[in-house]
């Protein structure tokens, strides 16, 4: 019985002898050994994609090679991919409709990545609007045509809207608490508004907060896009800069799906 015992010891000894070699080896090997790598993600679908801005030190947009007006001295910070837009107090960035690579449709899906910062406790945060003729230029609220996507406080929450104009009138996608952010925890959220021939939806990290009837979008008028500010189309009431991050802005000419959109916020959260 000893006899077998010791035979047992030997045996595994020399196994692991083997193993912690085979290891050493791999270590010490030249070219060392090549352990597979997980295959990279593939990238978001660019199919339709009229607009993409990355915010990665600078504010071009990827698709025209076009860089965006800059008001005032917004900045960069750490973003949701790389870097991020930082807005700051009386400054945005214009860019100008007709760099686009063609004109905006009547279906458009408007996607990016944001990260509150709640003071001011109202801003606009992106704006595709017409001028109001004969008014101010501190009294701009032509809501006929465009879009506007600003915040505004609901009870120490910051709450996300739009507002889309169908060439003689205008239509809110107010999703109530559904569309509040907690400006405490202050966490990335992924907004998108979608467009179509009779319907407006509103995305918050690809769940549906909100949506509307709409006829179509008219465009008329509409010659830039604000980034980080309701200025200058869209301030009469009070949504200027905003001080929030903003991050891998994208704009499509065709309408995405839930399913879609949710795609894109875990390609970028994964």
């Amino acid at each position: 019985m000893k006899k077998r015992t010791f035979i047992y010891q030997l045996v595994l000894i020399t196994v692991l002898g083997l193993v912690i070699s085979s290891c050493f080896q791999d270590l010490g090997q030249n070219p060392p050994f090549d352990y597979p790598e997980e295959p990279p993600k593939p990238p978001i679908s660019e199919d339709g994609q009229l607009f993409y801005m990355t915010f990665n030190d600078n504010y071009k947009d990827a698709r025209s090679n076009k860089e965006a007006s800059i008001t005032g001295n917004p900045g960069f910070a750490g973003g949701k991919v790389e870097k991020a837009y930082a807005g700051a107090k009386d400054s945005y960035l214009t860019f100008k409709l007709s760099d686009m690579p063609a004109a905006l449709g009547p279906a458009v899906t408007v996607g990016f990545w944001y990260k509150v910062n709640a003071s001011p406790d109202r801003a606009g945060i992106i704006v595709i609007g017409p001028v109001s003729e004969g008014a101010p230029a501190n009294a701009q609220n032509n809501r006929t045509s465009g879009f506007r996507i600003f915040r505004e406080n609901a009870g120490g929450k910051q709450r996300i809207k739009a507002n889309v104009g169908n060439g003689t009138a205008d239509g809110w996608l107010d999703g109530g608490d559904k569309a509040d952010i907690d400006p405490t925890i202050s966490p990335w959220k992924y907004l998108a508004l979608v467009l179509t021939e009779g319907k407006a939806f509103f995305y918050i990290d690809g769940e549906e907060v909100a949506s509307s009837d709409l006829s179509k979008v008219s465009w008329a008028g509409c010659d830039i896009m604000s980034i980080g500010s309701g200025e200058p189309r869209f301030n009469e009431w009070g949504h200027l800069s905003d001080n929030s991050l903003i991050d891998e802005l994208r704009i499509y000419n065709k309408a995405l799906t839930a399913s879609q959109i949710k795609e894109i916020v875990n390609h970028d959260t994964e």
